[in-house]
């Protein structure tokens, strides 16, 4: 075998559709959560009717995210070992910062909900069976008075964990981000915008996202059977606005990159030559423009015109995440020619994987919203809204 049979040997791809798909569904929790920050941290009334349904879907995405990462280590057993090895290392390690991210964040989100709903669980103590009496009392904190003091010490500690989550949710995303630009031996990788890039994207995901579920939860499962159309109007035009800083960001990064780097430009020019269509007529132009133009126009009234932008916008983000993870990975560095790939129907790593992954965040979503009375919380904060308007 001669030198360049071997340099033209490929070692096999490290991440599969797994990855893409756990960065999406990381990205959409923290911008779900930033978006229930709107009422709960900063403020804003307007938001308040869908803050504990954000954040109660911000939970449930972070929650089903790992499952991506136990299925692309192939076997199981070996999650155990990102708890016990590799701490010595931490300063420097991304991957172990993930690790306390995703036990911190998951776990606060969940303390912001119960603390939201504590009145709630309250409320139904009274009418319950004994043993639905004991389930509300706990996760009501065995706080169980409903008096002026005790919903003051709810809001109080609602903004103290939604302060907190803030930085956290940046950051359990972030990091994903910064694992990819710190590899140097990635063209398309390696930029300290990375980081940042991934956020700007998340937020239009997570945004796609809600417009898409919350009409569909309020029309089926709220007791006025109602779609507040004006909300799903304004997260539209929140969308808008998220895509405008998320083209900037982009901008930045292929501006730098291309033109103004080293002999990597080349492979970059390459590479999206070899994707242009999908890149510049599919994600860019339909997922990412086309949304923005409805959400800075009068369309952004017509409410199925929305639902369908929401929809394409979650999927350009997709899209986005597949072609940065999986095209990155196409970049010969030692052989002549970029590589391919395509995921297996079934199996680990697989199309079926990433379905499973999305049954399991369907099956937890319900599970959540029955046991959390989100629809009464949003029903109230609708009057709320109403009244001082």
């Amino acid at each position: 075998m001669d030198i360049s049979t071997i340099a033209a040997i490929a070692p096999m791809r490290a991440w599969g559709i797994d990855i893409p798909n756990y960065f999406w569904f990381t990205g959409s929790s923290a911008a779900a959560f930033i978006i229930s920050s709107f009422a709960h941290v900063f403020g804003w009334k307007k938001f308040k009717p869908i803050a504990g349904f954000s954040l109660l879907l911000a939970f449930v995405l972070l929650a089903v995210a790992p499952l991506n990462l136990i299925d692309d280590l192939k076997q199981p057993g070996r999650v155990i070992n990102f708890f016990l090895y590799g701490w010595e290392n931490f300063g420097t390690s991304p991957m172990k910062w993930g690790v306390l991210l995703l036990l911190a964040y998951p776990i606060l989100i969940l303390i912001e909900a119960l603390v939201l709903y504590r009145p709630y669980f309250v409320k139904r103590i009274p009418n319950a069976n004994a043993f639905s009496k004991k389930l509300y009392s706990c996760l009501a904190f065995g706080r169980t008075e409903l008096n002026e003091q005790s919903l003051e010490k709810d809001h109080k500690w609602g903004f103290i964990l939604g302060a907190i989550g803030i930085p956290l949710a940046l950051s359990v995303h972030g990091y994903t981000g910064y694992i990819l630009g710190a590899v140097h031996a990635n063209t398309l990788w390696h930029t300290p915008l990375m980081p940042i890039l991934f956020l700007a994207s998340a937020m239009v995901s997570g945004t796609g996202l809600l417009i898409v579920l919350l009409p569909i939860f309020q029309r089926f499962f709220t007791p006025s059977l109602r779609v507040d159309r004006e909300m799903v109007s304004i997260l539209a035009k929140l969308l808008a606005w998220f895509i405008v800083i998320d083209l900037v960001i982009r901008a930045l990064w292929l501006s730098f990159a291309m033109p103004f780097g080293m002999e990597s430009r080349f492979l970059l020019y390459q590479f999206f030559t070899l994707h242009f269509d999908m890149v510049i007529y599919v994600e860019y132009g339909l997922c990412l423009i086309l949304p923005m133009i409805v959400g800075f126009s009068a369309l952004r009234k017509n409410f199925w015109i929305v639902f369908s932008v929401g929809i394409i916008s979650a999927v350009g983000v997709w899209l986005f995440r597949w072609n940065t993870v999986i095209g990155g990975q196409e970049i010969p560095r030692s052989m002549p020619g970029f590589t391919t790939y395509l995921p297996n129907l079934i199996g680990q790593n697989s199309i079926s994987s990433v379905a499973a992954n999305w049954a399991a965040f369907i099956a937890l979503l319900a599970i959540v919203a029955v046991i959390f009375p989100w629809d009464e919380e949003m029903e109230d904060n609708y009057k709320g809204v109403n009244d001082a308007a």
